[in-house]
């Protein structure tokens, strides 16, 4: 009999790779830092247990659930928190359901998670998207800047709200808060997507926290905070009675207190030890980040990098863009393949969190030790760069295109399968996301234009992975 799942994941563990990936949590070594972390490690398996009497219930606490969840809300200076057990997909669909109705048109920016496009869909919205922007020089894509949002702000009709995303993937941040405050006073509903950012604003070395801004906040504790995966946060800074209905409807019933009690301890850690920990290892990352780029093999990217080409047009000023000091985004000279050299990095045993067009981005952690960092340096010290050398095969796309349908109003339209060659001008039923970098192409009821099927085709020839295109087709609206 075999047990191909478990025994690949126990086989990977035997690997003892240096994790700079998520979970934050690294694979458990991110509780170690103290006795009451190291005890729920050691007990880890021996606490999956239900509701009981002494352990509150989560959809509809009283106890130490609920005195929990309003420490959680002092930690991030938010009206109310909430324990998601569900990931931060749950919080995001909660979020949607509860500030919007249906019918109501939002702005998205294009740049957003996977669950906010099912939650446009089950929730029937309009949708007018925020174009990105893309740093050729860098091969990187940034937020969306005050000029853009605005510029998709003009072009609605009679607009209820607007989703963002803080960070993006990169770890990019902007300065959001000017914008978040003027569009509420507009009377926008806003919903931000802080899924990497659980730990900004704990140090003032880390980008600005947003989590007292937005109407509703999610972040993911699982990402970069010492959670087990599926643990995230919704905190809600509106009065909203149907908030808590939407909870339990997208959250289990049966919620696991294994990642309840994890979210509870990346509380904890952030208040008692998140300051002075993110400190030292922003001071150990600026040390290192010296010593690898002395290499001259890789460059890591810093918001001078980000600042210096963009401006505001709106009044002349340099954008503000910030970067997460707690990751880093390993950038290779024009020529080479990021996606080869997380191959690279793979059988030296350094696990990235992901690799785009010319580079990695490595998520660090408190835990990270300076033999982890040597154990990266000694990497890019020994890599032959020439064995990396090949088109990255990944390209980005800024065009919004031409949409015909909604998403929701593709939802429940017959389709068929169309070669990739002979899908120009047709009508996506499904959303194209090639992965790096996670930008939907094409979202459901929008056309497939000519260079859109050029950008495909690449991904297909590198062999690089893109959601929505399977055997060299396309799901398309079938039209009578």
């Amino acid at each position: 009999m075999k047990l191909p799942l478990l025994e690949e994941l126990l086989k990977y563990h035997d690997e003892k790779n240096l994790l700079l990936s998520m979970p934050g949590n690294k694979c458990g070594s991110a509780f170690l830092g103290n006795e009451i972390g190291e005890e729920f490690v050691k007990r880890l398996g021996f606490l999956d247990i239900t509701e009981v009497d002494p352990l509150d219930n989560l959809h509809c606490p009283e106890g130490v659930i609920k005195e929990a969840q309003e420490l959680l809300a002092k930690t991030y200076n938010a009206k109310k928190a909430y324990f998601l057990v569900n990931g931060s997909s749950s919080g995001n669909l909660a979020a949607i359901f509860s500030a919007f109705n249906e019918g109501d048109e939002i702005l998205v920016e294009r740049n957003c998670h996977k669950s906010i496009y099912n939650g446009l869909i089950l929730r029937k919205l309009k949708v007018k998207y925020i174009e990105p922007i893309i740093d050729n020089e860098n091969g990187v894509f940034l937020p969306p800047n005050r000029e853009n949002i605005y510029k998709a702000l003009s072009c609605c009709k009679n607009v209820k709200g607007i989703i963002l995303t803080y960070p993006n993937y990169f770890g990019i941040t902007y300065d959001i808060e000017e914008i978040i405050l003027d569009l509420k006073k507009k009377g926008l509903k806003t919903i931000i997507d802080c899924a990497h950012g659980a730990h900004f604003g704990i140090n003032k070395r880390l980008p600005k926290s947003v989590s007292s801004l937005g109407d509703y906040v999610v972040l993911s504790a699982h990402k970069t905070l010492p959670a087990l995966t599926q643990g995230s946060y919704l905190l809600g800074n509106e009065e909203n009675s149907m908030l808590e209905f939407y909870l339990k409807t997208f959250m289990t019933t049966s919620p696991s207190y294994l990642i309840m009690g994890s979210l509870d301890y990346a509380r904890y850690y952030l208040d008692n030890y998140g300051d002075k920990n993110y400190e030292k290892l922003i001071d150990r990352a600026e040390i290192w980040k010296e010593k690898m780029e002395s290499t001259c093999k890789v460059h890591i990217l810093n918001k001078f990098d980000l600042n210096k080409q963009y401006k505001d047009k709106r009044n002349n000023k340099f954008e503000q863009y910030d970067i997460d000091l707690s990751r880093y985004v390993l950038i290779l000279p024009e020529g080479y393949s990021g996606h080869k050299f997380l191959d690279y990095l793979r059988s030296k045993k350094i696990q990235a969190e992901m690799s785009f067009s010319r580079g990695v981005v490595l998520i660090l952690s408190p835990v990270n030790t300076d033999d982890d960092f040597y154990k990266i340096y000694k990497a890019i010290l020994d890599l032959d760069i020439e064995n990396i050398a090949g088109d990255s095969g990944s390209k980005y796309y800024n065009t919004i295109p031409e949409k015909k349908f909604e998403p929701h109003e593709v939802f429940s339209l017959d389709s068929e399968l169309c070669e990739v060659d002979k899908c120009k001008n047709k009508i996506a039923k499904e959303s194209i996301i090639p992965y790096p970098p996670g930008i939907p192409l094409i979202c459901p009821g929008e056309i497939i234009s000519e260079e859109a099927i050029d950008i495909i085709k690449d991904y297909i020839v590198n062999k690089r992975s893109i959601i929505g295109v399977e055997n060299n087709e396309i799901s398309v609206v079938k039209l009578v």
